[in-house]
């Protein structure tokens, strides 16, 4: 009698999460909120998962340490972003961490223009840094806010009112540039431009 054998099918599942690389070659590289440009030819694609920081609790991003103030960034109104660090990371990311404060009186409740001008995001994300960018001088590229396999921004989101006299840790995580890049300027809609210099983990 005749035995038949039935090779054997090995199935093998591949996840592949890509980093979102969005890179503008600037023109100019100049001040301002959509810094000019060209689009280059990268494909956006998800970021690595995780989960997005809410109104200044949990995320992915390194815990600020509000001890030290790299920079202070005037916001709209009576809006101010201290940054305390800025650290690439040997996953090829740069996160930018800092306290988000109120000093009026006052509620304010302008959140969403971070967010930048994609409608979707918006949605999504309410109030959030997700509109800030990295632009690289030297290479003449920008580059924006990570976004995980859910499209979700990898940065301090629904922000939602920030009430008065209040503060809170948030987060931005960027693709990082040449490890020859040691600075670049940090642009958030409706903040003033600030330069940042890079460090190591």
């Amino acid at each position: 009698m005749i035995r038949w054998q039935t090779p054997r099918i090995r199935r093998t599942a591949v996840a592949i999460t890509a980093s979102l690389t969005l890179a503008f070659t600037l023109a100019g590289c100049g001040g301002g909120e959509d810094g000019g440009g060209d689009k280059t030819t990268d494909k956006p694609s998800a970021g690595r998962t995780a989960d997005s920081q809410e109104g200044g609790t949990g995320g992915k991003g390194r815990v600020a340490d509000d001890s030290e103030v790299i920079v202070s960034v005037k916001g709209p109104e009576s809006i101010v972003l201290d940054v305390n660090s800025v650290v690439r990371d040997s996953g090829g990311f740069v996160t930018v961490n800092g306290v988000l404060k109120n000093t009026s009186d006052e509620d304010f409740v302008g959140a969403t223009r971070w967010t930048g001008p994609e409608l979707e995001l918006i949605r999504a994300a309410g109030g959030s840094l997700a509109g800030a960018t990295l632009v690289d001088k030297a290479e003449k590229k920008r580059y924006y806010v990570l976004r995980d396999t859910e499209n979700r921004p990898l940065a301090t989101m629904k922000i939602g009112t920030v009430k008065a006299n209040s503060e809170q840790n948030v987060f931005m995580q960027f693709p990082a540039p040449p490890e020859s890049t040691v600075e670049v300027d940090l642009q958030i809609p409706t903040f003033q431009n600030a330069t940042l210099e890079i460090t190591g983990e």
